[in-house]
């Protein structure tokens, strides 16, 4: 009898964990973790970008708390670099497409971007003219060390994500951080190096190519 009231509980915290958790926006497509035990209230844990809602369901309905989504991103801690003029210009232009939809071939807001149509459109608005493929646009600009401690906002980075090859490139939006049209994700966003994607990232990471004049 015990062990069926205890099991009658969880089910019903669980369905309140859900319940609340279909109120939030933008819940159907974030990966989410019910944490649930007869002897405390039930917790939910969804990753939002860099972030991780924590909330707690009780009887006032449920609270909702912030913090990072993973410790990991102390394990790289670039130092603070300021984008030059032209940098700055350029990632703004990026940061207004984010959300864009991923389209392989893409090279316009309109139709969607890979991750090659999106730089090329991007600095295409600076008057940076870019080779079309991810691979030619390696061989643009002046090399830098492809470590993130050696980049300067604006810089582009490449990686080797099959073995075969520089197949992918992102935009280095300086403290941590690229922007990039991701075909995972389906779209243009940003993702940050301490993050189990990032980590991902960096580990493909073979090149990283200057184009921006400035200091």
């Amino acid at each position: 009898m015990l062990r069926t009231a205890r099991h009658r509980t969880l089910a019903l915290r669980r369905r309140a964990a859900l319940f609340a958790l279909g109120t939030l926006p933008g819940c159907a497509r974030t990966p989410i973790r019910l944490d649930v035990s007869p002897s405390r209230a039930p917790a939910v844990y969804a990753s939002v970008g860099p972030l991780t809602v924590a909330g707690g369901i009780r009887l006032g309905g449920l609270g909702a708390a912030r913090k990072p989504s993973s410790a990991r991103g102390r394990r790289h801690n670039p130092p603070p670099a300021t984008a030059s003029a032209s940098a700055a210009r350029a990632l703004a232009t990026a940061d207004r497409y984010v959300g864009t939809r991923y389209r392989y071939g893409g090279e316009t807001p309109t139709e969607g971007f890979d991750c090659s149509g999106f730089v090329q459109y991007v600095f295409g608005r600076q008057g940076v003219e870019l080779p079309r493929t991810s691979a030619l646009q390696a061989s643009a600009g002046r090399p830098v060390p492809s470590s993130i401690g050696a980049l300067r906002p604006g810089d582009l980075m490449f990686f080797d994500t099959e073995g075969q090859g520089i197949d992918h490139v992102a935009i280095y939006a300086g403290d941590g951080r690229i922007i990039h049209a991701a075909s995972g994700a389906g779209r243009v966003r940003y993702d940050e190096v301490g993050t189990d994607r990032g980590e991902w990232l960096l580990e493909r990471l073979v090149a990283a190519r200057r184009v921006l004049g400035g200091a």
